[in-house]
């Protein structure tokens, strides 16, 4: 019989908080990481788009930034200021970052959001809760939403 198993290794190594030079540490992580990513799925395709919301006086009143890699693509962060609110411009951005993402060939595009954030924001662009961690913040809830894209 064949055992599947793990196998425990001894690695004569130690954790240790990075005090010194945390900046170059994370870049060497994350080249690993990449590295492996890369060996086991294919190219990234990487790529970080900035959209911004600007007034008249080019002030940035808000923004997204989408990163896309393989066949997705993330909102890591969708933001406007109060006054830009209840304008539009969010439900711009998001049609923006999924013709973008689109584009690139991405076939699903994911997001979270805490629940004093913009939950049913999302739902009304047609975006699909698919998980939910409670208690943090206390008395709040983080919510993650996908939406499948359909090619061009």
């Amino acid at each position: 019989m064949v055992s599947t198993a793990p196998t425990s290794r001894k690695v004569a190594a130690r954790v240790v908080v990075e005090r010194s030079n945390p900046g170059a540490v994370s870049r060497e992580l994350w080249k690993g990481l990449l590295k492996f990513n890369r060996e086991q799925a294919g190219p990234l395709s990487y790529t970080r788009t900035v959209l911004s919301v600007r007034d008249d006086k080019a002030r940035v009143l808000g923004g997204l930034i989408l990163q896309s890699y393989w066949r997705e693509s993330y909102i890591e962060l969708l933001w406007l200021s109060a006054r830009a609110r209840g304008t539009g411009f969010g439900s711009r951005l998001i049609k923006e970052a999924e013709r973008h993402a689109r584009r690139r060939g991405s076939r699903l595009i994911h997001v979270n959001t805490y629940s004093f954030q913009a939950p049913g924001f999302y739902r009304k662009q047609g975006y699909r809760r698919f998980g939910a961690i409670s208690g943090s913040p206390q008395g709040e809830s983080r919510y993650f939403y996908m939406k499948r894209l359909r090619p061009i």
